[in-house]
């Protein structure tokens, strides 16, 4: 629903993405999010080449988002879009494989988990994504590394 609120503004040091779309931030009830700077997070493929899909520069040029259908059911929209494109069904087939469910959210849930890999403080996540950081650690809470596998190993390591 997120994409149909995104506006490119003038920020500090030239264009930036923006989001004004107003949903529950969670904590204290009623609160919502007030709108926000999107930041990129670039990918890498299997290859380990970087992938930058430049969304930003994309819309500015007047590139249209995929279909969002009536307001509210831009995340079903987005699922049918994304159902009839054999990518698509592929990966959700190599997810099932390996016990996973793919879903459109998944691309919010990747974010969450790379921004977390990349070592970016929670707190800055949670306000990337528009929600309190008790909200973050709820939803996001097995993509925060903990470390324990290291300690582990660097046991192992000095008796072994």
């Amino acid at each position: 629903e997120e994409l149909r609120h995104l506006r490119i503004k003038d920020g500090a040091e030239g264009k930036e993405l923006w989001t004004i779309y107003q949903k529950s931030m969670g904590g204290t009830k009623g609160d919502k999010t007030k709108p926000r700077r999107l930041h990129p997070l670039l990918i890498e493929d299997l290859d380990g080449n970087t992938i930058d899909w430049k969304l930003q520069q994309r819309l500015e040029i007047g590139e249209s988002l995929p279909p969002l259908g009536q307001k509210g059911k831009g995340g079903e929209a987005l699922r049918t879009h994304l159902r009839r494109k054999n990518v698509w069904n592929v990966l959700c087939k190599e997810a099932e494989m390996i016990g996973e469910v793919l879903v459109p959210y998944t691309f919010r849930h990747r974010y969450a988990k790379a921004s977390h890999a990349a070592g970016i403080p929670l707190t800055n996540i949670a306000a990337a994504m528009g929600h309190t950081t008790e909200v973050h650690h709820q939803s996001y809470a097995r993509f925060i590394p903990d470390g324990t596998a290291d300690l582990y190993a660097k046991r192992n390591a000095r008796v072994a």
